[in-house]
């Protein structure tokens, strides 16, 4: 673990707060998934049998919904520590912040010492990744659609 204290300047304090502004729209990507995830229940519970196709394919966007909750509630913890960061009136402790977050599991200890833009770069990567869970889901919703179509 770095012992050396990274102090933010303006600028990255302008980026920790643009960072955690658009990391909070990963909650209306998640509002989103909530509503696909209970049609794909839905559909489960309505086609009855699971073995079908259309029973599972809505199994499948149910799946990517849960993947998709994992991401938003890590983007969302993301999002509050850089809300936190870069409206705190004092200097950010890395040592101790880093230490906290591994002490709690929340963080591999190779992870511990890195730059603010490292560190949003990864939550970024969170936010595609959620993105790309609810596209998962709008395409398999999609595919649902279709197969009831073609079935008929």
């Amino acid at each position: 673990m770095s012992t050396h204290v990274n102090t933010l300047d303006a600028d990255q304090r302008q980026m920790l707060a643009i960072a955690a502004e658009l990391l909070g729209q990963g909650d209306r990507l998640d509002r989103l998934s909530h509503l696909l995830t209970l049609a794909g229940l839905a559909g489960v519970a309505g086609i009855g049998v699971v073995g079908t196709w259309s029973g599972m394919l809505c199994g499948a966007v149910a799946l990517a919904g849960l993947a998709e909750l994992y991401l938003a509630l890590r983007v969302a913890f993301d999002a509050a520590l850089f809300r936190h960061l870069a409206t705190a009136t004092e200097e950010p402790d890395w040592f101790s912040f880093d230490t906290a977050m591994i002490r709690l599991g929340l963080m591999p200890a190779a992870k511990a010492g890195r730059p603010a833009e490292t560190r949003i770069g990864g939550a970024m990567r969170l936010l595609c990744g959620q993105a790309v869970a609810l596209i998962v889901q709008i395409v398999l919703l999609l595919a649902v659609a279709a197969s009831g179509v073609w079935l008929r």
